[in-house]
């Protein structure tokens, strides 16, 4: 879910100081005053490259080599700008932590995020994301195909209050690192809502203790993204000073790993049901995270039944990029494969807010063609932001890549327009999230 991209965190005279060294004050002189020209972008809202695409694709590429450089010249325990290339944090054990807030980023963010399925059917999403005041923005759901789906009573709004301070917990939903990027522990105690598979409702008392296990390494989207679909996301822009300001102020740290999710869920009145699913977790943090900056995301995450983990989509946010692929391939011997191409074009998805049921995707990586079929089997809705800035489809689905059979999540985010109903409005008196 929370995804977020890893951007570009210099300060915009640092960033021309150098590519005007790198590249020649000649080359990047001209690189910037043709790419003030744009091309009409699609719908209004996709940039799509003009005729200097290509000079600003290896302009920024010259960019993305240096902070490589940079980053692996870093002394350890320093701490300084991530993104493109340079890493957050010197160790697991800093970047799989609870993050602090800096007081003087009102809208900063430290999310962690988990989901799940299984060939028979069971989902599971759990989430929370800790905010200034105390604010933690927090889903919870589960699937068992011959019962019904399990939500948190508060749903579809997420903004909740923290249980106790710097931790992920709220809402009756705890969740805690054992060992970093090994093993979290995922547990609840309190109402859910029960949507019964005909439609009928109910609060039910659900508790679990649930144990996550790591089976693939992680994926930083600050330095493990392949550099082309980086440099096609960039070159696709208007460049300004605002534009990389922008960019530099946007930045989240933001990485996935593949796991397994397995215990007993407590039912009430229904007895135990045991679940174990495949999936994704992740960890987001940064000193701005505001939902109103998104107009849409895309992303799938898939385990196969051979074992590969799969994440794929398309990321657009008019602020920074408008159209960023993501995604990776990990093989069950731990072999990573970077997405190089995708042919999602939100545009032509379910622009209208109506995200298809059934769909298509083709993607390269490494040097292997993939072909992805998806099939929607739930699709419960939440909204995220103190003014419900973003809804969310949470999408269950089945999948078939390469002919191969899998499961997961397929999480598709729209800007939303309709504001914060008056029944939801009695809850933190002061956020910006």
């Amino acid at each position: 879910m929370e995804w977020l991209t890893s951007l570009v965190d210099l300060p915009a005279e640092t960033l021309v100081k150098y590519l005007a060294g790198t590249v020649g004050v000649a080359l990047f002189g001209s690189a910037v005053a043709f790419a003030l020209i744009p091309s009409p972008p699609k719908i209004g809202v996709y940039s799509q490259p003009n005729k200097w695409y290509y000079l600003k694709y290896w302009t920024f590429f010259l960019l993305l080599k240096v902070r490589q450089r940079q980053n692996s010249r870093r002394a350890k325990g320093e701490r300084g700008d991530a993104g493109y290339g340079k890493r957050s944090r010197n160790s697991v054990e800093d970047m799989d932590r609870i993050q602090e807030l800096p007081k003087e980023h009102p809208k900063a963010v430290d999310a962690v995020y988990f989901n799940g399925g299984s060939k028979d059917g069971c989902y599971f999403v759990g989430a929370t994301a800790r905010r200034h005041d105390n604010l933690i923005q927090t889903l919870l759901y589960i699937r068992f195909p011959d019962f019904g789906l399990l939500e948190m009573p508060s749903l579809p709004d997420t903004c909740l209050l923290g249980e106790k301070p710097l931790s992920y917990a709220a809402g009756g939903l705890h969740i805690e690192v054992v060992e970093p990027m090994k093993h979290w522990r995922l547990s609840f105690n309190g109402l859910m809502r029960l949507i019964r598979c005909d439609g009928s409702r109910d609060e039910v008392p659900v508790s679990f203790k649930l144990d996550w296990l790591a089976y693939t390494p992680h994926f930083d989207f600050d330095t493990d993204l392949d550099q082309s679909i980086l440099c096609d996301a960039i070159a696709r822009e208007v460049w300004s000073r605002e534009r990389f300001e922008d960019l530099k102020l946007a930045h989240q740290t933001h990485y996935e790993q593949f796991g397994e999710i397995s215990g007993v869920i407590d039912i009430g009145g229904y007895g135990d049901r045991k679940l174990q699913v495949q999936g994704v977790r992740d960890h987001s943090y940064g000193n701005l995270r505001d939902w109103g900056d998104l107009h849409r995301y895309a992303i799938q995450y898939i385990h196969l039944d051979d074992g590969k983990a799969i994440c794929i989509g398309s990321i657009c946010m008019p602020r920074t990029m408008t159209r960023l692929i993501i995604g990776y391939v990990f093989h069950p011997s731990g072999q990573l494969e970077r997405v190089k191409s995708c042919d999602i074009n939100l545009h032509e998805l379910g622009e209208d807010g109506n995200d298809p049921t059934d769909f298509v995707i083709n993607f390269i990586a490494g040097n292997t063609k993939y072909h992805l079929e998806g099939l929607v089997l739930d699709r419960p809705i939440f909204y995220m932001g103190w003014d419900w800035e973003s809804r969310i489809h949470e999408r269950m689905c089945t999948y078939k890549v390469n002919n191969i059979p899998g499961w997961g999540i397929s999480e598709w985010c729209y800007r939303n327009y309709t504001g914060r109903p008056n029944t939801f409005k009695p809850k933190p008196d002061k956020t910006d999230a």
